[in-house]
């Protein structure tokens, strides 16, 4: 039998301490944030330290949210972006059933807002499926 090994929020926090965290993706990456926030919370007494640095709520949000952790000095960010890719419009004289482009030759709209990130976090892998970019 293997040991196991718990999370620990506390140790987690002061591995971060000073740093920026980014997630950057689809939905499930902001799963993937919104628990690594709740995760992290359980290990800081007074709550009112936590908060989203723009005064943001968390709730139906669909651009970006960066909430700071003030006794680590830390804070964890999420940037919408699906594909990490921009979808434009579709190019002149495409066929009727395309409907955008993606420009794969580019970063996302936010790029420059998590290049200096301590650590990131990228997700966007359940958009590149077949039935997600060729629907019929």
């Amino acid at each position: 039998m293997g040991t196991h090994c718990r999370f620990n929020a506390t140790d987690m926090l002061e591995r971060i301490r000073g740093q920026r965290m980014v997630f950057v993706g689809d939905s499930l990456g902001r799963n993937h944030w919104e628990s690594t926030l709740c995760m992290l919370a359980e290990a800081v007494a007074n709550k009112s330290r936590i908060y989203e640095i723009n005064g943001e709520t968390i709730s139906k949000h669909k651009g970006s949210l960066s909430f700071r952790f003030e006794d680590y000095n830390c804070t964890i960010a999420y940037y919408r972006s699906p594909f990490l890719i921009p979808q434009t419009r579709p190019p002149p004289k495409s066929p009727k059933g395309v409907k955008c482009a993606l420009q794969v030759d580019t970063l996302t709209w936010s790029w420059k807002e998590w290049q200096n990130a301590d650590i990131l976090v990228f997700n966007a892998g359940h958009w590149w499926t077949k039935d997600k970019i060729f629907k019929k």
